[in-house]
């Protein structure tokens, strides 16, 4: 089964309000936005999709243990393919940016 976050189109491209609506339409619920622009929307399977102020999205599923005990999310990048942590490398870019 895949989450939210994987079936999620790629966004690339999109304004922030067509990234919204589509967001919307899956299921997802504005949660937050802090005043720094950071907007956060949740869907009910756990998957958390945030858009930071320069337009970038970060996919992430739901929480779940890792092997030290602490809770992580995976991330996902815009074609729905878990980001693999590489040491040293900047994993932590999904290449998938809105318009702001």
């Amino acid at each position: 089964m895949n989450l939210a976050a994987q079936q999620l189109a790629n966004l690339t491209g999109k304004t922030k309000s067509e990234a919204r609506t589509i967001l919307t339409n899956l299921g997802f619920q504005f949660k937050t936005c802090t005043t720094g622009g950071y907007e956060t929307y949740e869907h009910s399977d756990g998957s958390v999709i945030h858009i930071r102020p320069n337009g970038e999205i970060v996919r992430t599923g739901p929480k779940i243990p890792g092997d030290n005990g602490k809770y992580y999310r995976r991330r996902y990048d815009q074609f729905g393919s878990q980001i693999q942590f590489v040491p040293g490398a900047n994993t932590h870019s999904t290449g998938e940016i809105v318009i702001p």
